[in-house]
């Protein structure tokens, strides 16, 4: 399991015990009115109505103590649907679309960590910047440089040469999200990709490429991610809807990357 200090955690499911009827014609056996009735009615994933009710509760608080406009009256009605889906289990709009991440042969919950590719986003940005491929590489696999350029990041600790645990902030007024990741692909000064670890809240595997142009004093950099966001597709629309789309937040952080790198003559180390 992925090392937490602090922010949302995650806990394997309880096991459900079911006890099993038979009526009186003898035919077979039913599961009782707490088993596979409540289960099928279902469509969220454990780990998923965690993460809403924390998110839902966080917009509601936020929306209490700002004062009444449209974006506070927006953040409570997405708080009240957000933990209705988390006490529930259910989401509507995952019934329309035919989505369902309550899925019994999801691993996660027994240490094995995946991104899942039939709800996983995948987000790729890239830009050029007026520095050498080796200047930016250096810049970036100092991993607690990362919380200078990137927003949503808080901190970011080195626990040794691979692994680093990360503390992410979400959306305004909820909780901030922590995990630790691995370095799986280097070659310097071309390419670092990594992927979080086993238990993470937030699955995801990414990677930034620094490829250089005629003149090698200009790179192309590019970063590709592949995440489940929190509180699933539907959390996805929510952080749009309030400013806080990931592929946005990348873009703006390639460009203050961009502006860091071109206004300074040495890389930090």
């Amino acid at each position: 399991m992925a090392h937490m200090r602090g922010g949302i955690r995650t806990t394997p499911p309880e096991r459900r015990h079911r006890t099993k009827h038979t009526n009186i014609s003898g035919s077979r056996a039913q599961e009782g009115s707490h088993g596979t009735r409540e289960d099928t009615s279902k469509n969220v994933g454990d780990k998923e109505r965690l993460i809403s009710g924390l998110i839902g509760g966080g917009l509601l608080l936020h929306s209490f103590r700002s004062p009444f406009s449209g974006v506070s009256a927006l953040k409570a009605l997405f708080g009240m649907a957000l933990v209705q889906r988390s006490f529930t289990g259910r989401c509507p709009a995952y019934g329309i679309l035919g989505m369902n991440t309550h899925d019994r042969t999801d691993t996660s919950s027994i240490g094995r960590s995946k991104v899942h590719s039939n709800r996983a986003l995948k987000i790729e940005r890239s830009i050029t910047i007026q520095r050498s491929a080796k200047d930016l590489y250096a810049f970036w696999r100092q991993l607690d440089n990362l919380p200078t350029i990137m927003s949503q990041v808080r901190t970011v600790e080195p626990l040794d040469d691979r692994r680093s645990h990360w503390v992410i902030n979400t959306l305004p007024g909820a909780p901030t999200v922590e995990w630790d990741a691995e370095i799986i692909n280097e070659i310097e000064p071309e390419r670092i990709g990594w992927k979080t670890l086993e238990g993470a809240t937030v699955e995801h595997a990414g990677s930034v490429q620094f490829s250089p142009l005629k003149d090698e004093r200009q790179t192309r950099v590019t970063v590709t991610l592949q995440y489940d966001p929190p509180a699933g597709a539907i959390g996805a629309a929510i952080a749009e809807l309030l400013g806080q789309e990931p592929g946005q937040k990348i873009a703006r952080d390639l460009e203050r990357f961009k502006e860091a790198m071109e206004s300074h003559t040495t890389v930090s180390q």
